[in-house]
């Protein structure tokens, strides 16, 4: 597996990860998180250790399942990300939740820690207070935000007084560009990492438009992938982003696993970009 430098940092993470995201606490029995297990136990030995997930995810239980997993490898070979949900609104509660979520993980720290979301309720600078405590109290290496927008990212940026956000996790793939065309030449210039997540949308590209899926199918022929193994590919020839798409069947995660060994021509990744962007392709 493909790694890249970590923003500033000397860190090496995997250009592709795993996401958690649509693991669920209720109405599901044991095989359904035995597949879960399979799958992500799986992705870990084709080079996938980046596992992100959130305390969101299922209410705590990915993150349990991500724990039962884990413990089984050496703790230094994984990365491990997890989120803060933003309905805790004092600086106790943030640190609460944080102390929870490394125990469902049954870790001491986690390797990157985020916002989830910007609270409108909660200033961007007591946010950013939290995970800098966080940090100089070893219970995350790194932190980073989700879902931020440029400017909110700048101001919590600012907010620090000792250490960097080095990742924010952003919505972007073949269809929703929006980040790619607004944004990316911020976070490249400044050495920072974008996850994109939800790299194939939330249906797997079914419900794409004709004209993209004859282009993703011409593309994926040429080079015997499939059309989300193009779209994944796309997304990591970009400098400073990385992925983390989810799978629950390990035939998925072989094919996921399998999209950063392709490499895309400059016209080939050009044929995707949004007709109305001013983009310059000068950043791959």
């Amino acid at each position: 597996m493909k790694k890249i430098t970590l923003g500033r940092t000397q860190e090496k993470i995997p250009i592709i990860g795993q996401g958690t995201w649509g693991i669920s606490r209720f109405f599901k029995d044991n095989n359904y998180y035995e597949q879960w297990k399979k799958s992500l136990r799986a992705g870990i030995e084709l080079g996938m250790t980046h596992i992100d997930t959130a305390e969101f995810y299922g209410w705590g239980k990915a993150e349990e399942i991500v724990g039962e997993v884990i413990k089984e490898y050496n703790r230094d070979d994984l990365f491990i990300t997890s989120k803060l949900f933003p309905m805790h609104l004092s600086k106790r509660t943030m640190k609460k939740a944080a102390e929870k979520s490394l125990k469902r993980l049954d870790l001491d720290y986690f390797d990157l820690y985020l916002i989830h979301w910007p609270n409108p309720l909660v200033s961007i600078k007591k946010q950013m207070r939290v995970l800098e405590t966080l940090v100089n109290e070893g219970k995350t290496r790194y932190i980073g935000v989700s879902n931020f927008s440029l400017e909110q990212f700048k101001r919590a940026q600012e907010s620090l007084k000792t250490v960097e956000l080095i990742n924010n996790q952003l919505k972007l793939n073949i269809i929703d560009q929006e980040i790619m065309h607004d944004s990316l030449s911020y976070y490249q210039k400044n050495d920072i990492i974008i996850t994109a997540y939800s790299p194939l949308g939330h249906k797997g590209l079914k419900d794409i438009n004709i004209w993209l899926m004859d282009k993703l199918e011409e593309i994926a022929e040429r080079h015997n992938a499939t059309i989300q193994q193009i779209a994944i590919a796309w997304l990591i020839s970009h400098k400073n982003v990385i992925t983390i798409p989810k799978a629950f069947h390990i035939n998925h995660i072989k094919e996921n696993a399998e999209a950063a060994s392709i490499k895309l021509t400059k016209s080939e990744i050009e044929l995707f970009y949004k007709k109305d962007s001013n983009f310059i392709l000068n950043k791959l």
